[in-house]
């Protein structure tokens, strides 16, 4: 089993709720980009949207992750997978890579009322333009595209998973 397993996948579909069960399940320790941007910049995510943008979040978590040496079970945010050198990194066969892939109606129910920095200020049609468009990202970084909802079963696509 490879040491660092990264998930990716759009906002809302249970990374780091998944990422936490999983990890403990395996005995691992469990990361999250957006913590550790948080961190970081000594601010939580809303603000810096709010008040340095999305592009100097973007850029703090490419840093972060073009620079990540911790074994373990690492949350992602959704629009990481939108830089081509993330991208890149995700190809590494060092790297387990799973994208948390759900349909857009378990999404869409799960942003309702969200407070998320990118939904604040964007329509459902906006909403689901963006959730279109980094299907192709997600699915070319991914070596398994996970469908359930269980860190059981998520464990087992990890155990049995031969590149």
């Amino acid at each position: 089993m490879r040491e660092k397993i990264f998930l990716i996948g759009f906002m809302a579909v249970g990374k780091s709720y998944l990422g936490k069960s999983t990890a403990e399940i395996l005995d691992m320790p469990f990361y999250d980009i957006d913590l550790e941007i948080e961190k970081a910049v000594n601010m939580d995510v809303n603000r810096i949207f709010l008040e340095k943008g999305e592009d100097f979040f973007r850029k703090n978590e490419s840093e972060i992750l073009l620079n990540w040496k911790k074994d373990g079970v690492i949350a992602t945010g959704g629009g990481i997978i939108c830089n081509e050198q993330n991208r890149e990194f995700f190809k590494d066969p060092d790297h387990l890579v799973i994208w948390l892939n759900s349909s857009w109606e378990k999404i869409q129910s799960r942003l309702q009322n969200s407070y998320r920095p990118m939904v604040l200020n964007r329509s459902e049609e906006e909403l689901f333009e963006l959730f279109e468009k980094r299907l192709e990202f997600y699915e070319e970084c991914a070596d398994i595209i996970f469908y359930g909802h269980t860190a059981f079963t998520l464990k087992q696509k990890i155990l049995f998973y031969e590149k």
